[in-house]
């Protein structure tokens, strides 16, 4: 069973609660019929979708309406990682999960900076999270790295799962395609603390988003050697692919996004193959296993 393990869909804002930006303006919109479209054409059966924001309601409805088919991550807002006063942020997370049934927690803020992730206000919402066995889906920015670094030793239940090669976003821009981009999004220094995260057995990395990432153009051959060396370090049982959809959709193409794992790793064996391209989500979402 292939599942894309990390894909967006959504409504126009006239239509849904989500906010807006450049990358979402209010017009755009990626639903869920298209997903399913270009996953049956690619031969692609569950997927992981991924809330644009906090607010979103899109996600939470088609996670109700086609449990069979997806996994739901929520994106944590300020009340789930201790950032109001006088609110509980694991009272928070236990409100929210009872409105939107989630799989997993997204969040790109761990703590202040500067200061050691034992004294984050978010650290209990991380705590319940590994109690309840739902990953955390990790996108931090530069600034929180030392304490991503801190968060498998201090919470060793939870699962974390690192979005798109482990990459920090910062200075964002769209392309000429409609997707998200980024300069020089690969700093060496941080690419070797993430791979150094392999040590931890409950840390997935996340084989996606090439197309931000690459300095060349499709099949992104810049970044073959980087994948060899995530696969090598963690595993092929704690990769996993994702198509980052919508964004890939119109370039290069969903079934070609599929197609990069085999180009990038031409030797991978059959049952590693497995393993990145659905294996590994199976294991953190059993029931995709056995819905349907």
């Amino acid at each position: 069973m292939i599942v894309d393990g990390h894909a967006h869909v959504f409504r126009a804002a006239g239509a849904s609660a989500r906010g807006v930006d450049e990358l979402i303006p209010a017009e755009r919109e990626a639903p869920v019929e298209r997903l399913l479209a270009a996953m049956e054409g690619a031969g692609v059966e569950r997927a992981v979708l991924v809330a644009v924001d906090r607010d979103d309601d899109y996600v939470p409805a088609v996670r109700r309406e086609r449990a069979e088919r997806f996994a739901a991550i929520a994106v944590a807002g300020p009340e789930e990682l201790g950032r109001v006063d006088g609110v509980d942020p694991v009272a928070a997370l236990e409100r929210r999960r009872e409105g939107f049934e989630f799989d997993g927690l997204r969040t790109g803020w761990l703590g202040e900076p500067g200061r050691p992730l034992a004294e984050s206000p978010a650290l209990p919402t991380f705590r319940r999270l590994a109690e309840w066995g739902l990953p955390l889906w990790s996108y931090p920015a530069p600034d929180q790295l030392p304490l991503l670094l801190e968060l498998p030793a201090l919470v060793p239940g939870l699962t974390v799962v690192l979005n798109h090669l482990g990459f920090f976003p910062e200075a964002m821009r769209v392309d000429a395609a409609g997707r998200p981009a980024f300069e020089e999004p690969l700093v060496p220094e941080r690419v070797e603390a993430v791979l150094g995260l392999s040590r931890h057995p409950g840390v997935v990395m996340m084989i996606s988003g090439q197309y931000a990432l690459s300095g060349a153009p499709y099949p992104h051959p810049d970044l073959d050697e980087l994948v060899g060396r995530c696969v090598e370090a963690f595993g092929a049982g704690r990769c996993m692919w994702g198509s980052d959809f919508p964004w890939i959709e119109r370039e290069p193409g969903y079934a070609e996004t599929l197609a990069l794992l085999e180009r990038a790793l031409p030797g991978l064996g059959g049952a590693d193959l497995d393993a990145i391209r659905g294996g590994t989500a199976l294991r953190l979402f059993p029931r995709l296993a056995v819905a349907g």
